[in-house]
């Protein structure tokens, strides 16, 4: 990783759309803060298209997509896309080969699966929300140490799912797709090559986003993911969360 000032401003000329984590990057310690609100503002004002690529449920993506100015909402690890086109949301999930009701069975068996195997755990807070994956805390209102998650992670992934770690969740679904899966789909439908984009993000669900995008950026706690990272951004900010994402606009602008 380089320092995020290494970044040629140059490249940056040519970056049509800002895509952008939640959790840990635009939000920390539990507060959406006025001046990274007005950050987004400003990139979006410049003309810039700017998309929110979060773990975070359809029933957030849906507020998110309607009230903020932003251009469209990746939620559920990229299950599903929302977008406000002519006053009207567009509704978009990634892989249609299997049904909602298949997902939900199928998740549900999981679970009481791995409430056997591993005992006490605790669905966030944000599950009623949520269509197509299941969200166990990890540190937004209870704990779960960071070994216990990996075994979980380990465990859900033999089974035949697909799971990743944020900051604050330990996010499991049934398909193949990640976050980046479906930021590459609308990519592609708005005809934006992929250096034509910048991705910035703090923590392991974020990896796919920071190995396939060559103008990747963390904030600076993405570095505290030794043991589970492989794949890191090719940029550091030099603060974190929300002040990192600050720091990435105003390098921009």
């Amino acid at each position: 990783m380089k320092d995020l000032l290494e970044l040629n401003k140059r490249d940056l000329e040519k970056v049509k759309i800002l895509m952008f984590d939640l959790d840990g990057t635009f939000v920390s310690k539990d507060r959406l803060k006025s001046s990274t609100y007005n950050c987004l503002e400003k990139v979006a004002n410049k003309g810039m298209k700017t998309v929110v690529v979060t773990g975070r449920p359809g029933g957030w993506c849906d507020m998110i997509a309607r009230w903020w100015p932003v251009d469209s909402v990746i939620g559920e690890n990229g299950a599903l896309s929302y977008s406000m086109l002519d006053g009207k949301m567009r509704r978009d999930i990634f892989d249609s080969s299997f049904s909602l009701r298949e997902s939900k069975d199928f998740l549900d068996s999981l679970f009481k699966e791995i409430k056997s195997n591993f005992g006490e755990v605790h669905l966030a807070a944000d599950q009623p929300f949520r269509q197509w994956d299941l969200a166990l805390d990890i540190s937004e209102d209870y704990y779960m140490s960071m070994e216990k998650a990996k075994e979980i992670s380990e465990f859900c992934i033999h089974k035949g799912a697909n799971a990743a770690i944020s900051n604050i969740h330990l996010n499991i679904w049934y398909g193949s797709y990640t976050k980046c899966d479906m930021a590459l789909k609308i990519l592609e439908k708005w005809n934006i090559n992929i250096d034509e984009c910048i991705y910035i993000g703090d923590s392991p669900n974020d990896e796919q986003m920071f190995k396939q995008f060559p103008k990747s950026v963390g904030v600076k706690s993405v570095v505290q993911y030794p043991d589970i990272m492989q794949h890191y951004p090719s940029y550091v900010t030099g603060n974190d969360g929300s002040q990192g994402f600050e720091e990435l606009v105003n390098f921009i602008l």
